[in-house]
């Protein structure tokens, strides 16, 4: 969920300096914005339609190739607005997804701690997510803020011409959001392959034997 939520902050925080560096006009930011927050309000409706028919396993690596593919088509974008939206659209319906289901797998262990250790921890489980997502803000201001002098961007205001950053600031730009944020969450995903077990007949056999204990109600 850190690495998943390290990934997406990176990428939401260097939008404006994407739109103003890379694509030229900082102007056309509000465009990117509401193209990705509808995109994203979408994806939040429908994903219960895909939940019925595939598992969380395909719909996590479904979500995963589908960012992959996103930010592959944003770093060949650059000034084609048509393209950067695609591209945008890809990867903000595949974060929806992903994180309703980092939710459901956070919720997923709190049965699972109650199977393995007697105690049930719902509060303490659920206040992690809030964390995650301080840690994540965090250290995605960190990449940015390093970035951004890497790049020689001395400020972010609006009447800075694009041509003020150089060729070797604007790959500094890319690697920091399209990159980095690739790498965070497909680590993220190896992690969830290699280490996640409650997948959905587990956590049934997880809830089949609370109740022949008398843990939780029938």
């Amino acid at each position: 969920m850190a690495l998943f939520m390290i990934g997406y902050c990176i990428t939401t925080g260097f939008a404006t300096y994407y739109m103003q560096y890379v694509y030229g006009d900082i102007n056309m930011y509000p465009v990117l914005a509401g193209v990705c927050g509808i995109a994203q309000l979408a994806a939040l409706m429908v994903f219960p339609l895909f939940s019925k028919k595939y598992n969380r396993k395909q719909l996590y690596s479904f979500s995963t190739i589908l960012i992959v593919v996103g930010y592959l088509l944003f770093s060949f974008a650059e000034r084609s607005l048509v393209l950067i939206g695609v591209a945008a659209v890809l990867i903000f319906v595949a974060q929806a997804f992903i994180q309703l289901l980092m939710l459901m797998f956070l919720a997923d262990t709190i049965e699972y701690g109650q199977w393995k250790m007697g105690r049930r921890h719902e509060s303490v489980t659920f206040s992690i997510q809030p964390l995650i997502n301080k840690i994540g803000g965090a250290l995605s201001t960190a990449v940015i803020s390093v970035s951004v002098i890497l790049a020689g961007i001395k400020t972010a205001d609006s009447d800075v011409a694009a041509e003020a950053v150089t060729t070797s600031g604007v790959v500094t730009i890319k690697i920091a959001i399209l990159l980095i944020p690739v790498i965070c969450i497909l680590v993220g995903y190896w992690i969830y392959l290699k280490k996640f077990r409650i997948d959905e007949s587990f956590y049934a056999k997880i809830i089949s034997e609370l109740k022949e204990r008398g843990e939780i109600e029938e």
